[in-house]
């Protein structure tokens, strides 16, 4: 168990609707203020990049660092000067005052390696093309330019409503200025609310999305539904099962594909935005930073005619957790769940979602042969994975020994047969409570199901398939492996 002190949690979701269940009158409530000087702020740590992309910002094409042998005298006048090398002629975008992002092979840094975040044609970052884009707010590395007209959409969450390209894009920044307290969170504060928005026109298909958001949430799920009611306003704080998913996060940076290249075995796979739609966000905020935070999310969808293969979801609550989930102060307690696979499909992406009390998340595949496969496993709660499998992405290999988190990497299917099991283990006790800084068990009494980060816990497996759809996992009895239990 690692020791840290952590005041603010997380529910997690990524390209589909599930959570869990929140109040309906905005689920706001104020959580104690963190100790000033060990509690890691999300929004004022760098995020970490994407696994297959490691970031080398300040390496590429740049001089080696020098190294001086101990007595060695760096100053004397005949050490031999290593050769300089040659000036990058990698081609770049013109990126200063660029109004979209224009997708393609170019990168905004061409001398510098893709990076799915910081150099991305699909996600141009506004810090790179608009000298004036600077708020009060931490996140600004966020925002990110739409695509070109023609070439897909954004849509977001903005003070300015879907006023803001027009305002931001004319370096008229006055929309971040004396902003309503429904935008922004102080410290210790932590809420679970729904912003509604929209777009117009037709519907399409889409493959590449981005999807950004500022520090303080990463859980941001999100769906469309036939329009209903007023938009560009927050309101309740229960996502909507039975609309239709679109890309969310779960950190303030997710990316498909992970790389520049689409991975072969990725031809013909699509999503559906239908039309018109109503977009929801549903948000979970926390504060854990010494400063205000801003409320603020974006999306670029782009368009694919290559449509043939539709993504299906993986929905692993098991229902019986919603109404009988009940661990007592100083329980440690397995949440165990499986399907029987009954029919090949493909596995795409995988990420569990849990609160402080899980010190780790297994999702593991039982085969016929008696082989356990590790596909997924988590032991940060505060800052939990999404792994995809696929050709080109490369996972970090997970250790339950050093609680390192990781999955397995590659195409990966699923057939009949097999068993797709995961397991939260909980440790409802003191101890945790200390390692994580979180309030004593017996402060709060039974541990129900629901979306806070510390009264409440969840256990849930989402993802994504194509050739079938996982929902609803049995739970089960069988013996648990022993990474699944630490």
């Amino acid at each position: 168990m690692r020791a840290r002190s952590l005041w603010l949690g997380s529910c997690l979701m990524i390209g589909m609707a599930g959570c869990g269940s929140e109040a309906d009158d905005g689920g706001q409530v104020m959580l104690p203020a963190p100790p000033p000087t060990d509690v890691p702020s999300m929004v004022d740590q760098p995020m970490p990049g994407p696994v297959d992309a490691p970031d080398m910002t300040g390496l590429a094409g740049g001089a080696a660092p020098t190294v001086t042998e101990p007595g060695m005298d760096s100053t004397v006048d005949d050490q031999v000067d290593e050769p300089s090398e040659p000036p990058c002629t990698e081609p770049s975008l013109e990126l200063e005052g660029m109004m979209y992002s224009p997708g393609g092979t170019v990168l905004p840094r061409g001398c510098e390696p893709f990076h799915p975040t910081t150099n991305n044609p699909y996600a141009v970052r506004c810090i790179d093309a608009w000298p004036w884009y600077a708020t009060d707010f931490p996140g600004d590395e966020f925002c990110i330019l739409p695509p070109e007209p023609g070439k897909g959409i954004q849509y977001g969450v903005h003070p300015q409503g879907k006023q803001w390209y027009e305002q931001a894009s004319a370096g008229d920044m006055s929309g971040y200025d004396g902003l309503a307290t429904e935008w922004t969170m102080e410290m210790g504060e932590e809420e679970t609310r729904n912003y509604h928005t929209g777009i117009d026109g037709d519907g399409f298909n889409y493959y590449r999305s981005y999807t950004r958001m500022r520090g303080g949430s990463h859980h941001m799920i999100v769906s469309a539904a036939s329009p209903s009611g007023q938009q560009e306003i927050w309101e309740g704080s229960s996502p909507d099962f039975l609309a239709t998913s679109l890309p969310g996060a779960q950190r303030p940076d997710e990316n498909v594909p992970k790389s520049l290249d689409k991975p072969a075995e990725d031809a013909g796979l699509y999503g559906r935005m239908p039309s018109p739609s109503e977009i929801t966000f549903n948000m979970h905020h926390f504060n854990a930073t010494d400063g205000p935070i801003l409320k603020e999310a974006w999306t670029n969808m782009w368009f694919e005619e290559d449509a043939t293969i539709e993504i299906r979801p993986i929905f692993g609550l098991n229902f019986g957790q919603t109404s009988g989930l009940a661990v007592q102060p100083g329980e440690t307690v397995d949440l165990h769940y499986s399907w029987d696979i009954r029919s090949s499909m493909r596995l795409v992406m995988l990420f569990g979602h849990r609160h402080a009390w899980t010190t780790s998340f297994s999702a593991w595949l039982d085969k016929p042969d008696g082989e356990q496969e590790i596909l997924y496993q988590s032991f940060d709660w505060f800052d939990e994975p999404t792994y995809r499998y696929d050709s080109i992405t490369q996972n970090p290999v997970p250790n339950y020994e050093t609680l390192i988190d990781g999955a397995s990497s590659g195409l990966k299917m699923l057939n009949p047969g097999e068993t797709l099991h995961f397991n939260c283990h909980i440790e409802y006790t003191e101890e945790r409570a200390a390692s994580e800084g979180a309030p004593s068990p017996t402060q709060n009494g039974t541990l129900r199901f629901a979306n806070e980060a510390f009264t409440a816990e969840m256990c849930i497996l989402f993802g994504s398939t194509t050739g079938g759809s996982l929902l609803s996992p049995s739970a089960s009895s069988s013996p648990l492996p022993d990474f699944a239990r630490e």
